[in-house]
């Protein structure tokens, strides 16, 4: 299968991003190399979590969790909107012998179709919506774990490589796919540490960056916002944070990620004695961690409505 995605989609995903999503525009690389960082961000999160038994996966899911990385994110070859859901059909197409086994073929589809999108009504908790447990043969198979893997090793997965330096530089991209270029581009290290059972995320800032707002792409009802950087960032740490929590509710607890640890540099370049050097203006730091008592979910109330005193008292049992 990965000959086959190296071969005819990885070079063509980019194209399809730019060229067949409803919101054309340069976005960041999804190509090859993606595929390979997100494997290497799974490998950072399950390390050293095969010491104890039971305490990380079994061998064939950690199978699955490489099939389904390497097709979670091909399907926006044919454009942004839906990719997640076309995991399945990658497979089919390029899956050689796994699409075969129609068991294991609705398996890592299903896993890689998790990492995103939605489910009926809008309801984004695709991997809930995964069974817990199954079995292959004779072998027990967590789908929800190794999907909330690949979630989540995906959403950790960016940083400054994926930014397009030379259109930044030359200041030539498409005003819609700045925000994500320029966030990408200012992430200067984004790494779990597993003994502190952290994700570290490092930024550096060019405060001239910070002047100009800019657009997004026009929502469904075709408006659109502009936003500082600045406040964009702090919208995709939130997001980021609520990807760790969400993920977090299927991972082993060797696995789980329990705070982020954000630090930020902001520089500015000046001229001495004839050459540009870069100063650091200011700089913050700050830790996101759960606290405080949760807020849990009421609906599962609904089940049990007719369980109460008042009814059990005029029962007749």
């Amino acid at each position: 299968m990965l000959s086959s995605l190296r071969l005819h989609v990885y070079p063509n995903i980019n194209a399809g991003l730019s060229c067949l999503s409803k919101s054309p525009g340069f976005y960041t690389d999804h190509g090859g190399r993606h595929f390979d960082e997100v494997v290497r961000y799974a490998g950072l999160l399950i390390d050293n979590t095969f010491i104890q038994p039971d305490s990380s996966l079994r061998p064939y899911e950690l199978y699955l969790l490489l099939c389904a990385i390497r097709v979670h994110d091909a399907g926006n070859i044919d454009g942004r909107d839906g990719h997640a859901q076309r995991a399945f059909s990658i497979v089919q197409e390029y899956g050689g012998d796994i699409q075969k086994d129609a068991t294991e073929h609705r398996l890592i589809g299903d896993i890689a179709q998790a990492h995103g999108g939605i489910i009926n009504d809008n309801d984004k908790d695709t991997i809930g919506a995964l069974i817990g447990e199954t079995e292959v043969g004779p072998v027990a198979v967590r789908p929800q774990l190794v999907a909330a893997i690949v979630r989540f090793s995906d959403e950790i997965c960016e940083h400054s490589s994926r930014a397009s330096t030379h259109h930044i530089n030359q200041n030539s991209l498409p005003a819609e796919s700045k925000l994500f270029q320029l966030y990408a581009k200012s992430i200067a290290g984004a790494k779990p540490d597993r003994n502190n059972k952290s994700f570290k995320l490092r930024f550096g800032f060019d405060v001239a960056l910070f002047v100009d707002k800019h657009p997004v792409p026009k929502d469904e009802a075709g408006n659109q916002k502009q936003k500082y950087l600045i406040d964009d960032v702090w919208e995709r740490i939130d997001k980021l944070n609520h990807e760790r929590v969400y993920c977090n509710r299927f991972l082993l607890p060797q696995m789980q990620t329990d705070r982020l640890e954000i630090t930020m540099e902001f520089f500015k370049t000046i001229s001495v004695a004839g050459t540009n050097q870069q100063v650091v203006c200011d700089s913050h730091s700050l830790t996101i961690r759960d606290k405080g008592y949760p807020s849990v979910p009421q609906d599962w109330k609904n089940e049990v409505s007719d369980v109460n005193g008042k009814d059990f008292a005029g029962r007749a049992w």
